[in-house]
């Protein structure tokens, strides 16, 4: 399914028997309780549930902390908001917020929470990664490897600047990524497969000057897995209320990151969600 550009229907003209409401109602606000017997006689009826759609992206984070890549495997969207999770590399635990997952995930973990579904109709995977160093990062807490300082381009030493293209070509020839539900494996293949899509930073913005030690070194930019465009699947998979998913990382050549700083890893997964109606 193209989702880009995408056309939308009209306004639905469902009304309750009877109600002077023209549509069926987004959330129950401006429903008058009079009618809500009638509602659910109408769901009960035609055996339906009464939902509100909404555009969704999934998203959960890895932090990649300096060091050399474990050989070892990580599965996303396993780790609620509020559970632990570790740093990649040292495995430093800090308590997830919004930031890191998106809230529909349930707090078991590994699952969209009671009363949410989605139907999902692409992938894609963001690598963070700026072309030098953070001055300094956070060393504690919820925020921990997350930037501190960004740092200045007046503060940039000969060692700060990285080969970011090199890097990201080390993240794309080293990791494998696998979408599953349930015991079933979907689409798979390496970093390159699914590129970021439209979120986030895309392609490369650079900034050279003669101040800094080297001269005209790179000193600010950005790579990304990919340009504009997520990974479109064949068919819309669906992911009901309650139901094990994730995609799984595959870390398959222990590459090191001790000189090249911290990174984020973010996996999406865009399409419709379906959640509970709210009054």
């Amino acid at each position: 399914m193209n989702n880009y550009p995408m056309m939308y229907d009209g306004p639905p003209v469902f009304a309750f028997d009877g109600s002077t409401v023209p549509a069926l109602p987004t959330t129950l606000d401006q429903v008058n309780p009079q009618y809500f017997n009638q509602i659910a006689a109408f769901v009960a009826r035609h055996k339906g549930r009464l939902a509100s759609i909404t555009g969704l992206v999934l998203y959960d984070t890895l932090r990649v902390d300096a060091g050399v890549l474990p050989l070892q495997d990580f599965t996303f969207f396993q780790n609620a908001i509020g559970q632990q999770q570790g740093l990649l590399v040292a495995g430093t635990q800090y308590a997830k917020q919004d930031i890191d997952v998106h809230p529909w995930i349930g707090n078991g973990g590994g699952q969209l929470a009671r009363g949410y579904e989605a139907l999902i109709w692409s992938i894609g995977i963001q690598v963070h990664l700026p072309s030098s160093l953070d001055e300094s990062v956070q060393t504690a807490g919820k925020t921990i490897n997350l930037p501190l300082d960004p740092g200045a381009i007046t503060a940039e030493a000969a060692t700060d600047p990285i080969k970011m293209g090199n890097v990201m070509r080390a993240y794309q020839e080293s990791l494998n990524f696998t979408f599953f539900i349930n015991q079933t494996n979907f689409e798979s293949g390496p970093l390159w497969r699914f590129p970021a899509g439209p979120y986030g930073v895309s392609g490369f913005a650079s900034m050279c000057s003669a101040a800094t030690a080297p001269a005209f070194a790179v000193t600010d930019g950005y790579a990304n897995n990919g340009f504009g465009w997520s990974w479109q699947m064949p068919v819309m998979r669906h992911l009901p209320e309650l139901t094990k998913f994730g995609i799984k990382l595959q870390i398959q050549n222990a590459f090191t990151t001790a000189n090249v700083g911290t990174a984020r890893i973010v996996v999406t997964l865009e399409g419709i969600g379906i959640q509970p109606v709210t009054g």
